[in-house]
């Protein structure tokens, strides 16, 4: 296909473990928001800024959150074989103002370890975009690959 394409972000699933549909860091927030058993793990400073330090875990529902039907048929299959949720921890870093400086996720299953880490700069700041005229276009319903998610 030439040209660009396009499809609601809302249509757009995870094609893999930990990743957001399309690199979208709308996705990693919705998951970050939504950790349970939620503990404060201290301050720290990132990139020059104070935030405070959460903890929690991923329930299932969460990590399976708009991932296609083979990703959850797979995280379904090891949630059974384990008798319980992954063990899928997430953090939160908060600055003072109550904005998510940092994100990360993060798996460690029988010596197989994910780790996904979004980091969060220039709130407020304008993003400039420029948006193909609507005959540059294409509708794709689904995309793939591993630098989409």
């Amino acid at each position: 296909m030439d040209g660009w394409g396009s499809t609601s972000r809302s249509a757009a699933k995870a094609h893999a473990m930990l990743r957001a549909p399309l690199n979208d860091p709308e996705y990693v927030l919705e998951q970050i928001s939504a950790m349970r058993q939620v503990t404060e793990s201290g301050t720290e400073t990132l990139d020059k800024v104070p935030a405070t330090h959460y903890r929690g875990t991923l329930g299932h529902s969460t990590l399976t959150l708009r991932t296609t039907s083979k990703i959850r048929d797979k995280v379904d299959e090891a949630r059974d074989y384990l008798g319980s949720d992954l063990p899928v921890f997430a953090d939160a870093w908060i600055d003072g103002k109550g904005r998510v400086v940092r994100a990360r996720t993060d798996l460690n299953l029988g010596g197989v370890r994910m780790t996904v880490t979004l980091s969060l700069s220039q709130h407020g700041k304008p993003v400039r975009v420029a948006v193909p005229d609507a005959g540059q276009t294409s509708p794709v319903p689904e995309f793939d690959g591993p630098m989409l998610g």
